[in-house]
């Protein structure tokens, strides 16, 4: 008989049983890992993004020490305007900075002509890399970063958890700012089809620092631009993670966007969410990456017991996975763990 050529967690959102929860952890091709640092000591961050075949090696290290459920390819949020020329550095500790910050509406015009094919070959090369190495029981997932967090990097420079430069065009000139984010969020869209067509199963669009924005402006600009997103990934049949980090002042909102799952942080917990979601969209998250860092190993495997169990009593699909990035000095017994324990709990 010819072996499913479907992947596990493919075919657990199917609908199709398959006695436990998938799991995987965003960022687990990181720092943690003694492998990644040494070929990080090689090349610089750029290079491992953007040469396909040292992508492909970081995205599939996981692999060989780690019991995950799926791969997310080795890349970066920033990635997409990287590939249209635009100078971005990463700096150790301090994270990606724009040289030239984008300060106006005719300098988002560069989204316009936004081509996946031409400025991020490189990605869709390693995406197809990857799919030659992976197992076939094992899931591909693409990503890229939403409008508004990486409009703060593109509009700050870099990262200064103020965000007085994209706050203040919020404040003073909403409608100009949203063209913006939505020449962005029209880019986007094209990377993220690109991605599926080059290999990813799924893929997940990265909101980190939505908990700053406004209910207002959310409700009254941004769900559209998101809307515009979520909606054409769904007309193409490419399922689609939303991740956002304390974002509850928006949780009703965000709910009402045409996701095929949530990935959700500790802050609460996951019967809280499960009564703020449609039950058509998954769940994904939500253990605290802080007890990896700091826990013992016992106290990881309990944790992630409990969360198991919770899960367990939901009428919905859930996805095991950390509340956010895995942490850099995180020990690689306590990721093992938590997926050891994870995939060993029959529900």
């Amino acid at each position: 008989m010819k072996p499913n050529q479907t992947p596990l967690m493919m075919r657990y959102l199917s609908g199709e049983p398959i006695g436990r929860f998938p799991v995987w952890m965003m960022r687990q091709a990181g720092r943690y890992l003694p492998s990644y640092r040494a070929i990080r000591e090689k090349h610089s961050f750029w290079e491992m993004a953007s040469k396909p075949e040292v992508a492909a090696e970081v995205s599939l290290l996981p692999l060989r020490e780690l019991p995950v459920d799926a791969v997310i390819f080795f890349s970066d949020i920033l990635t997409l305007p990287y590939g249209l020329g635009l100078p971005i550095t990463m700096k150790e500790s301090v994270g990606p900075i724009t040289e030239n910050p984008l300060r106006s509406f005719e300098a988002f015009q560069v989204f316009k002509d936004f081509n996946p094919s031409q400025h991020t070959l490189f990605v869709g090369q390693a995406l197809q890399n990857i799919k030659k190495e992976l197992p076939p029981e094992k899931a591909l997932l693409g990503f890229a970063g939403a409008p508004w967090t990486v409009g703060a990097y593109l509009i700050e420079g870099k990262a200064n958890r103020n965000f007085e430069h994209l706050k203040a065009w919020m404040h003073l000139s909403p409608e100009q700012l949203i063209k913006c984010l939505d020449l962005l969020g029209e880019a986007t869209l094209r990377y993220l089809e690109w991605q599926h067509q080059s290999g990813a199963h799924m893929v997940q669009l990265f909101d980190t620092w939505i908990g700053h924005m406004p209910r207002w402006f959310f409700e009254r600009y941004y769900s559209k631009v998101l809307e515009k997103i979520f909606s054409g990934l769904k007309a193409k049949g490419i399922p689609a993670i939303y991740f956002t980090k304390h974002s509850t002042h928006l949780t009703d909102l965000m709910s009402q966007l045409p996701v095929t799952g949530f990935s959700v942080d500790e802050l609460q917990s996951l019967s809280e969410l499960d009564k703020r979601f449609p039950s058509t969209a998954f769940l994904q998250g939500n253990l605290d990456p802080i007890l990896l860092l700091k826990g013992t190993e016992p106290q990881v495997r309990l944790a992630t017991r409990l969360l198991v169990k919770e899960a367990s009593g939901l009428k919905r699909k859930v996805v095991m996975n950390l509340a956010h990035g895995i942490l850099p000095g995180t020990p690689v017994e306590n990721a093992r763990a938590f997926l050891e324990e994870a995939i060993s709990l029959w529900v």
